[in-house]
């Protein structure tokens, strides 16, 4: 099931959401047209063993070593990579952005990613596998999401087979799925390198957990009634 809208509400724009689209875009470029794409992905990637044995790459990898932890979260793996995670972005973004301003949603973004990160390195600590990919980030507005408005109204499509299925669905029910999906699939095994595939799934559980914790604390705090 593929988001396409939520329930778009008039107030401030959503600066934040489209500089981090901005950002992730300017930097899959930055990929496309270095003279060797692979090597531009292991200097900035997140390299589990590099990280928890301390082994810094030469320039341009940033230092320290840690750094890669941030800048992992704006490299993609290719255009369907890109093109769902920013749309992911795009649907529940805007909405967290109103309800955390601009200075909370890109706290909550970049925490979320980090934890995501840390997640990852505890899940399987002696990977070579390069994690990238702004996931984790976006799971963390996911979870801030699912905990400010889970009776909101979120426009989906389904494909069935090669016809689209347009269907009007709770974002509890749209995200919830999801985040049943990482679950499932990340403590589904005792071998964490059995869920690799290319799919961090350690990540998204780490950064939706805190988005999902850093966003229904706020809310306790300033009291604010939500539906």
């Amino acid at each position: 099931m593929i988001p396409l809208r939520d329930e778009r509400q008039a107030g401030r724009f959503p600066a934040v959401v489209w500089l981090i689209v901005a950002a992730n875009v300017y930097f899959f470029y930055q990929e496309l047209i270095a003279a060797r794409p692979a090597y531009f992905i292991d200097d900035f990637a997140l390299v589990p063993y590099n990280l928890t044995h301390g082994i810094a790459l030469p320039a341009p990898s940033p230092h320290p070593i840690w750094l890669t932890l941030v800048t992992s979260m704006f490299l993609h793996g290719g255009f369907l990579h890109l093109f769902f995670n920013m749309l992911f972005l795009v649907v529940f973004g805007p909405r967290m952005e109103r309800y955390l301003g601009h200075s909370g949603f890109a706290a909550v973004y970049l925490l979320s990613g980090l934890v995501g990160g840390v997640a990852q390195l505890f899940a399987d600590p002696n990977s070579h596998v390069p994690e990238i990919g702004a996931s984790g980030a976006i799971a963390g507005v996911l979870g801030g999401y699912i905990v400010t408005y889970p009776a909101a109204s979120i426009e989906t499509v389904t494909p069935i087979g090669c016809f689209p299925l347009f269907l009007r669905l709770p974002a509890i029910l749209v995200i919830g799925l999801w985040a049943a999906i990482q679950f499932l699939h990340g403590f589904g095994s005792v071998d964490p390198r059995a869920n690799a595939g290319g799919i961090a799934y350690f990540a998204h559980i780490g950064g939706f957990c805190c988005g999902a914790l850093l966003v229904g604390l706020q809310g306790l705090a300033d009291g604010r009634n939500r539906p």
